[in-house]
Order: C-alpha cells, then structure tokens, then sequence
C-alpha cells in the first residue's frame, strides 16, 4: 500500500514538472526539422526569358550592330550602311532630302468646237549642304476639233553650288525648248553665273541671278550659237501650311542687241489636299516670250490646273 502512494506522488511531481515547462516555452517557435536537401534544391531553376521590352532595351555589346528596320530605306545589316533600293534616288546621289513628283492636267470643251487639251510633266528638286538642283520637264498638248493646234514641251535644269553661310552661289543652268508650230524644232541656251540669296527661310525664299551663256534654235533658218546674258529671279512664298505661291522669271538679251531677247515666266500657286496626302493642286500660268518670232506669234502662254503625285 505505501508503495502504492510512492508512484502516485511520482507521477504528480512529473506531471506538475512538464506543465510549467510547458508554460516556459509559450509564444516560441519550435525550430523546423531539417530535412535531407535533394537535388532540387541544390540546383536553381533556369531564369525565366526577358519580356520583349527588356531585350530591345539591353545594352549591345561592343562590336555589334542591332538590326534596325528603316522606313523608306531598307534594314540596317551588321556592319553595315542603310540599304536604300536601287530605284531610289538616295542610291545614287546619297540620303540628302528628295523633293520629286509627276504633274498631270487635263481640260477639254464641247458645243460649238470641241477641243481637249492635256499637261503632263515631273520634276525633281534635291538639296544638300553644298549644293542643290532644281530639274522639270514638261509636256502641252491641244487639239481642236480633232486637228493638233499645239505641241510642245520644256526641259528646265539648274544646279548651284553653296558655300556654307554665304549667300552667294555659282550655277550653271540649261533649258531645252521644242516647239511643232514653231519656225524651229529645238532652241537650246546654255549659261552660267554667280547667285545670290536674299532669303533662305521656311516661309519665303528669293533668289536672283546674273550670268552669260549663249543659245542656237536648230531646225530653222537661224542655226548658229548666239551669245546671250541671263538675268533671273525666283521666289517663294508659303501662305500656310497648306498653300505656297511661286514666280520665276529669265530674260535672256544678246548681248550684240538687247533688243533682240527672250523671256520665260512661270507663276502658280500650289495647294496641298488633305487626302490622299501625297497630292496637291497646282494652279500655274507659263509663258514663253521671243521678241523675234519669226512669223508666229511671240507668245507662248500655257495656263493649266494639275494634279501633283509626290513620290
């Protein structure tokens, strides 16, 4: 019996002793069991890939070249220029500014005479830090009643060459002029000359220029070189941004007798459409003058409306 009692005041005592410790170690975390690693957790896992974003911002190491699509000029390869396609102008003059389009016009009358009357033409323009060129060349057809009443086409070409600030320039210009109802096929001049610049700005440019050359009409009954000076003036004027008003002039006396000369005018105005953009409406008037017609008349005037494709 007493050893009965023993035990029981034992197993209290234990008892009581595990419940405080109990108490004592409230509020703590046990540590975790450790576990054997496996070869997961010995190896990372691979990186997820970059977002597309985070590539095309990556900085490129030395020695190589991130392939660049450029509008209007190709890819850009590794280690290499812009490729531009072989019918561009850029391909064989260099990536300087191109201004160039294809003019079409096109009247016609009905009722008492019928006559229909058509303007074609381009022209190209380029400039660059030290030069620039202005080239057109244009075509006029009418017909009246089904009988051709006028023919006759004109190659203007001009080239100048720049000197950095200076408004001085010195070109050279040519103008080819062919005419069926004429008393000659072709009349060619040649010139040179020295430029100046009044104004070279966005929203109005003059330019004015004096030079010597010489001209022949070939196919009529004059046929020799005739020596000439040329005096010329060209403005622009930009009304907005839409809307730009234009005027050139050259006469072209023999110096023998400034008498005896030759005047071509242009003036128009051009107006920008909205869609498609790439088009504009062009209003111009030209005139060709000779004070020596040779039994025709002096004038040569051509009024037309045109449509102008940019390319």
């Amino acid at each position: 019996m007493q050893r009965l009692r023993l035990l029981i005041i034992l197993a209290l005592a234990l008892a009581l002793r595990a419940s405080s410790a109990a108490a004592q170690g409230a509020g703590e975390t046990l540590p975790a069991p450790q576990l054997i690693p496996t070869y997961a957790d010995l190896v990372p896992p691979n990186p997820a890939p970059p977002a597309e974003e985070e590539v095309a911002g990556e900085p490129v190491e030395s020695g190589e070249v991130t392939p660049v699509i450029e509008e209007n000029f190709g890819a850009l390869l590794p280690g290499h220029e812009p490729v531009v396609p072989w019918y561009e102008p850029a391909y064989w003059f260099g990536p300087a500014p191109w201004d160039s389009g294809i003019e079409f016009g096109l009247n016609g009358t009905s009722g008492t005479s019928e006559s229909v009357s058509f303007r074609v033409g381009g022209f190209i323009k380029r400039s660059a830090k030290d030069y620039k060129l202005d080239a057109s060349l244009y075509h006029n057809r009418t017909q009246s009643n089904g009988v051709e009443v006028q023919s006759n086409a004109l190659l203007d070409a001009r080239y100048d060459w720049l000197f950095g600030e200076s408004p001085w320039t010195v070109y050279v210009m040519t103008q080819t002029f062919y005419d069926e109802f004429q008393a000659f096929d072709l009349n060619v001049n040649a010139n040179a000359g020295f430029g100046y610049q009044w104004f070279q700005e966005d929203w109005t440019k003059l330019t004015t220029s004096i030079g010597t050359g010489a001209s022949r009409e070939f196919g009529g009954p004059d046929s020799e070189w005739v020596p000439e000076a040329q005096f010329g003036v060209n403005y622009e004027l930009q009304i907005d941004a839409d809307k730009k008003l234009f005027a050139k002039a050259d006469w072209f006396p023999e110096w023998e007798d400034f008498n005896d000369y030759r005047v071509l005018a242009d003036v128009g105005m051009q107006i920008q459409l909205h869609q498609p953009s790439n088009m504009s409406l062009k209003l111009s008037a030209t005139d060709r003058y000779d004070s020596d017609p040779q039994g025709v008349s002096p004038h040569n005037l051509n009024y037309s409306a045109m449509l102008i494709w940019k390319l």
